[in-house]
């Protein structure tokens, strides 16, 4: 039931999403030419809002997807709707007296207000992250493995990101950073494990546009 009502809440936001950007896309798409493009990069991820996990290690991870640069009108503003794939997670800390790892797959729906300066581009946004794929690994002092079980991460993220980059005609080379607002885990169990840590990443991506 968790999982189901999960991915109705990712469903909703999604077609939130989708509909903002449709609804500008209706409005500008003719005048102002909207560019489709696809994006592939590399991203560094951790796991962060936990004062009592240390020895944090990040993973790095890959990322890409698909995006549609809407301008509004000639303001130099544009919306940027994306549809990624995004690996994420943490290669090791300590939690209490549990040595563990995380690796962990999103597909994710961000969308960016954008501002293009010239060569610049500056961008901020939100976005909704559904997961699809984890692994974990935890051990306790003597090295023991410690029962993991899938079903007690959280199925749905939020979250916000910034970024800037260069735009040189159809290419663009892209720094964003991002941060999830919900926990990684979602039941008390897993909360012994993780306890209230939350995804960070920055990632570097180059885009062409069609």
């Amino acid at each position: 039931m968790k999982t189901a009502r999960s991915i109705f809440q990712c469903m909703f936001f999604t077609l939130c999403l989708l509909g903002v950007g449709l609804t500008t896309a209706r409005a500008q798409m003719i005048e102002d030419g909207a560019r489709f493009g696809l994006k592939l990069g590399i991203n560094g991820t951790n796991l962060y809002d936990d004062a009592k996990a240390e020895n944090r290690s990040g993973r790095i991870g890959i990322n890409g997807g698909a995006f549609v640069k809407i301008p509004m009108g000639h303001s130099g503003f544009s919306l940027r709707p994306e549809l990624m794939i995004a690996t994420k997670g943490i290669k090791s800390y300590k939690f209490d007296t549990l040595s563990s790892s995380l690796k962990l797959a999103y597909i994710e729906l961000p969308l960016s207000l954008e501002y293009n300066l010239s060569l610049v581009n500056l961008h901020a946004g939100l976005s909704a992250s559904l997961l699809a794929n984890s692994n974990g690994e935890f051990k306790d002092e003597q090295g023991n493995p410690v029962n993991f079980n899938k079903d007690g991460l959280q199925t749905l993220d939020f979250g916000w990101h910034v970024g800037a980059g260069l735009d040189l005609g159809n290419i663009g080379l892209h720094f964003r950073l991002s941060r999830g607002l919900k926990n990684v885990g979602n039941d008390q169990s897993l909360k012994d494990l993780v306890g209230s840590l939350k995804n960070a990443a920055w990632s570097l991506t180059l885009a062409y546009g069609f």
